[in-house]
């Protein structure tokens, strides 16, 4: 991916219907595909884990493991909106797992497969690099822009009409409009930035040493995941937070 992603009309050999498209042709397949993947793989382990769990505590390991992470959001977000985070909760929730996972299955050994016949190649012959959906900005905007208006939302929700005042009805609404701005495009750039970072520097330690030293990369690359997935959800905690606040 990085920069190259998979279109669908690069799948499609047939010139009419690749023109019968149009702009659907520049739909990013693999964002797709992988985005797919990670919301199927965080429902799956969802549903094992819920199965594991009994009424006396956890019962196998996806269990334990699916218990914990549960705490961990359910902690984070409780802290940061007060006692309205239950209102908030699924969706931090669903956020943090997909980036977890989004990020997390970029970390693989694909570079292994891609002499493969079946592996897809782009238009010009080059070898597609399988990536993390979160290093294409289509996917980091979205889930920002998400955030973001939940952000906003919310704060109708609590404050009613009078949230325009404090939007626009100050003499800091100038600097209120801006933040509104920097907010989901930071959120949005830095998760991507990141991911996409890891993903070069695992690239240029296979090329230097393909045996050894990338495992340690690796290892590095998973723990950014995780960092990367808690700091949206935290952040996007935090603007709901002060949103919702009753010293708004």
């Amino acid at each position: 991916m990085l920069g190259k992603n998979l279109l669908l009309s690069q799948l499609i050999q047939d010139p009419s219907l690749k023109e019968a498209l149009g702009s659907w042709g520049n739909l990013h397949v693999d964002t797709i595909a992988l985005s797919a993947i990670c919301m199927s793989s965080v429902l799956i382990l969802g549903r094992i884990g819920l199965a594991q769990i009994g009424v006396e505590g956890s019962k196998g390991k996806i269990g334990a493991l699916c218990e914990m992470l549960f705490k961990f959001v359910d902690d984070l977000v409780h802290g940061q909106i007060g006692h309205h985070y239950k209102k908030f909760f699924p969706l931090i929730a669903a956020m943090f797992f997909f980036i977890m996972a989004g990020n997390l299955i970029g970390i693989g050994p694909w570079k292994a497969f891609e002499h493969m016949s079946f592996w897809p190649k782009l238009a010009d012959g080059e070898i597609f690099d399988l990536a993390s959906p979160t290093t294409d900005f289509n996917v980091t905007l979205g889930l920002a822009s998400l955030s973001f208006f939940t952000y906003i939302l919310s704060g109708f929700w609590k404050h009613g009409l009078t949230y325009l005042k404090t939007l626009f009805g100050t003499a800091m609404a100038p600097i209120e409009i801006m933040d509104m701005i920097v907010r989901p495009s930071t959120l949005a750039i830095r998760l991507m930035v990141v991911i996409t970072a890891d993903e070069l520097m695992r690239g240029a330690f296979l090329l230097v040493c393909p045996m050894v030293l990338p495992a340690g990369i690796m290892g590095f690359e998973v723990f950014i995941a995780l960092i990367q997935a808690f700091v949206f959800a935290l952040l996007s905690s935090i603007y709901i937070g002060l949103t919702v606040s009753e010293h708004h």
